[in-house]
């Protein structure tokens, strides 16, 4: 992907973020409001560009099947 067309996603995504996430990170810093929205942005760019190529997991993963029995 040329860089021009990965900045463009990430700062998209970066706005979508901070407009949901701005009432909920009212006691962070500045700094740190924005070194999270540029670690979600590039987190939330990795999962829409790159495609998950491994095999599906067959069966539920054992987290899943304890925490369902805790909460029967």
């Amino acid at each position: 992907m040329p860089d021009k067309r990965r900045a463009e996603a990430i700062a998209a995504a970066r706005r979508e973020i901070a407009r949901r996430i701005a009432r909920f990170c009212t006691g962070l810093s500045p700094q740190e409001h924005e070194s999270l929205l540029d670690r979600m942005a590039h987190v939330q760019w990795k999962y829409d560009t790159l495609p998950n190529i491994g095999e599906p997991n067959i069966g539920e993963p054992d987290i899943e099947r304890q925490l369902r029995e805790l909460m029967e």
